[in-house]
């Protein structure tokens, strides 16, 4: 991409230290491709952030760390208190416990383009295959070995389904709420600010990617995937709701409302009364 804006990697974020600390040395590999890392913090205790403050120094590239009290699950909010904090024109949006391989960062820059977003996927690790990323000096080599060992069937897939869906969206041959942002996604600031950001409406786990995907969609703003090409680990960590789905839980009936606007009223920008 020619005359590259000002990166951010936004980083939500809550208590996962040991996970937080992997995926930013896992950065260090790829930082010449961004400007500034901003981890939005969904309420972590005080022991926490001054574990984290303590650790911020060893890196390399710039890090800044912004908090919200916690209030439940909420990491909806969180992501736009990054957004709001960020610099950047260009926002790459991570959780703490992903590890990005080198060159991940590069493929989404090289397709990021105005009125698009950028999604990929991960590949997920075994319970065993992170306490042995905990146990080990994090190395390029080390990730690509890793990636390697996990099957490349289902990205090969989700990549081609991808594809079809952004074309049949584009045709208004499908759905909408087929959309979904993958694991991982990218975006220039003025098209996230259109559509008002993520919606602050989603409390608890589940529906705030969907619904932005949704949203961005039914602003015109489609996907392009990065899933066969920006290679991105998944630490394991037990889940928060054990196995429940989160079309089980507590947003289901709000993801579900009707005729839902590609602008959001409790996001970004407060236009509720």
């Amino acid at each position: 991409m020619q005359n590259q804006p000002m990166v951010s990697i936004i980083i939500s974020f809550y208590e996962r230290l040991e996970h937080l600390r992997c995926c930013l040395d896992s950065l260090n590999f790829s930082a010449g491709d961004f400007d500034e890392v901003v981890i939005t913090d969904d309420g972590s205790s005080d022991e926490t952030v001054i574990r984290l403050k303590e650790m911020i120094p060893h890196y390399n590239f710039t890090i800044h760390h912004v908090w919200q009290p916690k209030n439940g699950f909420w990491v909806a909010a969180a992501r736009n208190n990054g957004i709001r904090h960020a610099k950047g024109d260009y926002l790459i949006f991570f959780d703490s416990d992903f590890l990005i391989l080198p060159d991940a960062i590069k493929y989404h820059l090289k397709l990021a383009k105005s009125g698009r977003f950028v999604a990929g996927n991960c590949k997920y690790l075994t319970e065993a295959q992170t306490d042995s990323v905990f146990n080990s000096n994090v190395s390029p080599e080390f990730l690509e070995k890793l990636y390697q060992q996990l099957p490349e069937k289902e990205m090969i897939k989700d990549h081609r389904r991808f594809i079809k869906r952004t074309i049949l969206f584009r045709l208004h041959l499908k759905n909408r709420r087929k959309q979904s942002l993958g694991g991982h996604f990218s975006i220039f600031r003025s098209d996230i600010e259109y559509v008002n950001g993520y919606d602050e409406n989603f409390k608890g786990w589940g529906g705030e990617d969907e619904d932005l995907g949704i949203r961005l969609v039914k602003a015109g703003i489609y996907g392009r995937s990065v899933i066969r090409h920006a290679k991105i680990l998944h630490m394991w960590h037990s889940k928060e709701i054990g196995n429940k789905h989160w079309k089980d839980g507590p947003n289901i009936n709000y993801f579900t409302r009707e005729n839902v606007d590609f602008f959001c009223k409790n996001g970004l920008r407060k236009t509720i009364p």
